[in-house]
């Protein structure tokens, strides 16, 4: 069903030039004809758009079309009259501007379409990817345009009688060109484009045969990795740095995460760098020039399965208090990556082992290098181990891999993402001012890519998380709260004690913790005043109470009194809106009074300076 309806704007945008053709384009019927067929073409676009199944092809057919019927509808001796002039002409314009306009204003690019359907969604963002596709959408709109000139070139000159100029500008030469140039190049140019960057699509690899037991036996000739940039392997993959590859103590921390991850349903694939052919960084700088480094062994096609799986792992033994050779000859050829974050916040794990000391060092190291491979660091896994498997602590070793594996997974089924640290603003800050320092110069590759992704508008964007909206600041509450303080001080300066309340009555004995009820606590409240502090204080301090209760009463002060009113006052001096069970727990010392304010659980308007005298207020029989 999809593909049938792809292919109806493309028959109506053929119907209507060929039926133009055989009437000679009569305005009533074009105008019927174009506009009934783009009403019916809208439900079938909405469609296709909805199933993701729309490109510009079927766009463009879509627009000739009612563009055709609004022609002849509204303009038939002006508008109408140029389309049935050269309508192929019309229709490869119209083409022509949809693939060449929005680039220009930051729309997707024409292939783009059709390159997502055959490239995995982790590569989207790549630099090859985007810089392939926009070559390829500017071949095709040159070859669009060259259709549209030759459709109108009988238009220049008297062409002999008959169909065959008809049939070789309108028809014969635009397929020639789309068929003939267009198609081939799009199938062949992406893997030409790759290979020109030193890139070969990955061809499936036998798994490797199980480790020997016998370490004595000769090291295999190293195979070479042909790197696949336009494809993603859908598992988690393990750097193993150590040189023993899969004997090692390294080897088998990995694979103490392997049955969780399996169990979850994820695969993992290790990379042991003592297989493969990597040469040292000669440190010459052309990788951060070009984008690339020149020297073409297995290293660049390793950084593309790290960067297309769903989670990565760094691992490394302690060797003199770092990583093994081999281990830093490939963190030292990812320089080029070092200054292109790459957009993506996946998932990783750093591992390390010692003989003594070191690991914690080594596997911070690790954690913090993930970045360059678009991941971030759920934690770092650890441990000592003198021999081959003797790990100390082995049962706690291994219960710690299984959490981080599940770690791992949580993070890349949930897509979570741990809080931004110091260290990303410091990387952003640092790296940010060096590329656009050296935009014009040696970091020029570097500088475009974060214009690409947008990296240096803001920090946030960098990271991918946005700023929590403040909590409204009060500033009168912040003012009264200064005062308070201010005015205790002196008064304890000045050597003035408040007069010692008087012992409680029987009656007076019962106090909040008694309460029940919000209501029963405010009626409570007047047994708890204290004249004495109050002194010449006139106020009134309206309730309106909510939740598990719903009502309005206030407290009404003056001449060294308080009492309970039910019901609103008609000018209060402050008013208290609370949920029933806040006010009580405050009352009763179950939640902070202050906290509770600042954190909108009830809000206050009107004199605040009278609420932070409450606890001197109702002191009495404290």
């Amino acid at each position: 069903m999809k593909t049938a309806l792809r292919i109806l704007p493309i028959a109506c945008a053929t119907a209507f030039i060929a039926v133009g053709e055989i009437k000679d384009f009569p305005a009533p019927l074009m105008a019927g004809l174009g506009l009934g067929m783009a009403a019916g073409l809208i439900p079938v676009m909405l469609l296709l758009r909805r199933w993701d199944q729309a490109s510009m092809v079927e766009w463009g057919m879509s627009v000739f079309v009612a563009l055709g019927g609004l022609s002849f509808a509204l303009g038939p001796g002006g508008a109408g009259r140029a389309v049935a002039g050269a309508p192929v002409a019309v229709l490869y314009g119209v083409l022509f501007c949809l693939v060449a306009l929005p680039p220009l204003f930051g729309g997707p690019l024409f292939t783009e379409h059709f390159a997502k359907k055959t490239t995995p969604q982790a590569v989207w963002q790549t630099d090859v990817f985007q810089k392939i596709n926009r070559n390829m959408t500017l071949v095709w709109a040159c070859l669009f345009a060259a259709c549209a000139l030759s459709a109108l070139m009988p238009l220049g000159f008297s062409p002999p009688a008959g169909p065959v100029p008809h049939i070789v500008f309108f028809a014969f030469i635009p397929l020639a060109l789309l068929l003939g140039v267009g198609l081939p190049f799009t199938k062949k140019y992406p893997a030409y484009y790759q290979r020109r960057l030193g890139l070969e699509p990955v061809h499936a690899q036998a798994a490797p045969p199980p480790p020997s037991a016998v370490p004595a036996q000769p090291r295999p000739a190293p195979t070479r990795i042909k790197e696949e940039t336009m494809s993603a392997n859908g598992k988690i993959v393990a750097i193993n740095g150590s040189p023993h590859q899969g004997i090692g103590n390294t080897a088998q921390l990995i694979e103490m995460l392997r049955p969780t991850l399996e169990q979850e349903g994820f695969a993992l694939e290790v990379i042991s760098l003592g297989e493969k052919e990597i040469d040292y960084c000669v440190g010459c700088g052309v990788c951060i020039e070009k984008g690339k480094c020149w020297i073409p062994d297995d290293h660049r096609g390793i950084v593309q399965q790290l960067l297309a799986a769903e989670a990565v792992i760094l691992a490394a033994p302690v060797y003199f208090y770092h990583v093994p050779a081999q281990m830093k000859t490939f963190l030292d050829r990812s320089l080029a990556w070092g200054h292109k974050p790459q957009g993506t916040f996946k998932p990783g794990l750093a591992i390390s082992v010692a003989a003594a000391f070191g690991e914690v060092e080594v596997a911070d190291y690790l954690a913090r290098l993930l970045h360059v491979y678009g991941a971030f660091s759920v934690g770092t896994l650890t441990a000592l181990a003198t021999g081959p498997g003797e790990f100390l602590g082995l049962a706690a070793v291994q219960a710690r891999a299984a959490d981080l594996a599940r770690d791992l997974v949580r993070a890349i089924k949930e897509k979570r993402r741990y809080p931004v640290t110091s260290a990303e603003l410091f990387y952003w800050l640092h790296i940010g001012w060096l590329v656009n320092k050296e935009k014009d110069g040696v970091m020029a590759d570097d500088y475009r890519h974060w214009q690409q992704l947008g990296l240096n508008q803001s920090f946030d964007k960098y990271v991918g998380q946005e700023w929590a909206p403040g909590r409204p600041y009060n500033q009168q509450a912040r003012q009264a709260w200064i005062q308070q303080m201010i005015a205790e001080r002196k008064a304890k300066k000045a050597g003035r004690v408040s007069a010692a309340a008087p012992a409680p009555t029987p009656a007076q004995a019962k106090g909040p913790q008694d309460a029940r009820t919000c209501r029963e606590l405010l009626e409570m409240m007047p047994l708890g005043f204290n004249p004495q502090a109050a002194g010449d204080l006139k106020a009134a301090v309206q309730f309106e109470v909510s939740g598990s209760e719903s009502f309005v009463a206030h407290l009404d002060m003056a001449e060294g009194k308080c009492r309970f009113v039910e019901g609103p006052t008609a000018s209060p001096n402050l008013v208290i809106k609370t949920p029933a069970e806040v006010w009580l727990a405050v009352a009763k010392g179950q939640m902070d009074g202050q906290a509770a304010f600042m954190g909108g659980k009830y809000t206050v308007s009107g004199d605040i300076t009278l609420l932070m005298r409450f606890k001197e207020l109702f002191s009495r029989g404290r």
